[in-house]
């Protein structure tokens, strides 16, 4: 007798644990649907022109942290207008002038609406470097433009 109620009320347990755990994202939510996480730190945005194309570039406002190289890495943004989505084949950005399309940096990936690319940026930046962002359309035509990295690096310098 005493077995069968233990068992029923393991049952019934069970019920009532799963209803819990159903309940136990809900505060979790408001952030999920949010555009940004609740204590993300501001971001920096600046607009670019990169040949015909129109980029918006953004990062968080923090230093650069090390990547697993050892070296300081910078994430990125790039983000296009819709109308000039279908046209971008490629882009790449680069701490300094590419000398080739071959050298041009760090190859951007994501969605073709928000691109992402990690950077490599100088150990003891001098405030004189640029970030370059090179665009190679579908054509094969590349188009480039900088950006100084102060402007764009963020956090403590």
């Amino acid at each position: 007798m005493h077995k069968l109620l233990a068992s029923k009320a393991w049952q019934r347990g069970k019920f009532h644990l799963s209803a819990l755990m159903m309940l136990v994202p809900l505060p979790f939510l408001p952030g999920y649907f949010s555009e940004k996480p609740i204590f993300a730190p501001p971001e920096i945005h600046r607009s670019v022109t990169v040949g015909s194309f129109p980029i918006t570039l953004a990062t968080l406002d923090q230093a650069p942290h090390r990547g697993p190289a050892g070296d300081r890495v910078k994430e990125y943004s790039i983000r296009f207008q819709p109308a000039d989505i279908d046209r971008v084949r490629g882009v790449f950005l680069r701490v300094g002038k590419p000398r080739s399309l071959r050298a041009a940096g760090a190859l951007a990936f994501g969605n073709p609406y928000e691109r992402e690319a990690d950077v490599s940026v100088p150990d003891a930046p001098t405030g004189r470097e640029e970030l370059w962002l090179t665009v190679e359309d579908w054509n094969g035509t590349v188009h480039q433009a900088s950006v100084p990295l102060a402007e764009v690096l963020g956090g403590k310098r």
